[in-house]
C-alpha cells in the first residue's frame, strides 16, 4: 500500500470517541508536515467533524477555536432537548461551527471524503459521499441517547461508532498509506479499578470494552499500514476544553509512530498553517 516517496498519498481514517478526537488535529499537522498527501479521508462522529474541517481547509481554525474553550463555554454550547429523543439537540453546536466553516457540498470538496452514520432501524452503516457535509457530521455525531437522532431520507441516523467506531472497511483508494487514528486504546490506568465502580460506571465500561474489542477486530482485519492509537482514559468525552493538549498528544503520537518515515528533505504537498503546539 505504500505511495511513492513524491507524493505519499494517505487514505486517513479518523473514529469517534468524543474529545479524544481532538488528537486527530494534531495527527492532521504531522502528517502535512511531513509531506503526506491525505488523498482521502472516511470519518465517523467526532472523526467526520476533523475530517470535514480539514477537507474545507479550515482545520486550524477549528483547533484554534477548540483551545479557547473553557468548561464554562463547553456547557453553554449544550442544547438540552426532551430527554425522550435525546438529551441534546446539538443545534447550537453545530450553529457554532458554521462560524469555523461553511457548508458545502461533499462532491465539491478537493479529495475523496467519507462520513459514516447507522441506521438504527435497519442496524445498518450509511455513507455520506455527497450532499451537505454538515447534514454529513450531524447525523455521524448523534450519539445515541446524548443527542437526538437524524430523520434522513426515510431512515433514523445516530452516530457512526455505534456499528464502527474504525471505519476502515470504506477506504477506496487501495494504492494509498492507510493510517487509522483509533480512539478506542487500552486505558493507561492498572488493571483492578473496575472492580471499585458504581453500576452505571461499570456499565460503562463494560460498553468501552465492546468498542475497544470491535476496533482490535477491525484493525486485525483490514491492516492498515499505520495505527495511531490514543489511550481510552485520556480525555472523557466532553474535555474539549483540553484541546490544546490533546492537539499536542496527537501530535507527538503520530510522530512516534511515523518517525521511521521522517524525511526532512521533502517538502509538504499541500498548503496549510502550522498548528501552534
Amino acid at each position: 500500500m505504500q505511495g511513492s516517496n513524491e507524493e505519499k498519498k494517505v487514505s486517513l481514517v479518523l473514529g469517534s470517541g468524543g474529545a479524544r478526537g481532538i488528537t486527530q488535529i494534531g495527527v492532521i499537522q504531522y502528517l502535512v508536515e511531513r509531506g503526506y498527501v491525505i488523498d482521502e479521508i472516511v470519518g465517523c462522529s467526532i472523526g467526520a467533524l476533523v475530517g470535514a474541517a480539514y477537507a474545507s481547509n479550515r482545520v486550524v481554525e477549528l483547533g484554534d477555536w477548540m483551545k479557547t474553550l473553557t468548561k464554562a463555554q463547553v456547557f453553554r454550547l449544550l442544547d438540552f432537548s426532551n430527554p425522550r429523543f435525546g438529551l441534546l439537540k446539538g443545534q447550537r453546536i453545530i450553529d457554532k461551527l458554521h462560524t469555523v466553516f461553511e457548508d458545502v457540498n461533499i462532491e465539491d470538496l478537493p479529495f475523496k471524503y467519507t462520513a459514516v452514520a447507522t441506521d438504527l432501524d435497519r442496524e445498518e452503516e450509511v455513507l455520506f459521499t455527497a450532499g451537505s457535509i454538515y447534514t454529513a457530521i450531524r447525523a455521524s455525531i448523534a450519539i445515541p441517547g446524548i443527542f437526538t437522532g437524524v430523520a434522513y431520507d426515510d431512515r433514523f441516523l445516530v452516530d457512526g461508532g455505534v456499528l464502527n467506531p474504525l471505519p476502515l472497511n470504506h477506504v477506496t483508494k487501495k494504492g494509498n498509506i492507510v493510517i487509522a487514528v483509533n480512539l478506542d486504546g487500552l486505558p493507561t490506568k492498572a488493571t483492578g479499578f473496575v472492580a471499585k465502580l458504581n453500576p452505571v460506571a461499570l456499565l460503562q465500561e463494560s460498553y468501552f470494552a465492546m468498542r475497544r474489542r470491535l476496533s482490535t477486530l477491525t484493525l486485525a482485519y483490514y491492516k492498515p499500514d499505520f495505527t495511531i492509537t490514543i489511550p481510552h482514559d485520556s480525555a472523557g468525552i466532553w474535555d474539549f476544553h483540553r484541546a490544546m493538549e490533546l492537539i499536542e498528544m496527537g501530535y507527538n503520537l503520530a510522530d512516534e509512530i511515523l518517525k521511521a518515515k521522517k524525511d526532512s528533505s521533502i517538502k509538504p504537498s499541500q498548503e496549510i498553517p502550522s498548528i501552534d503546539r
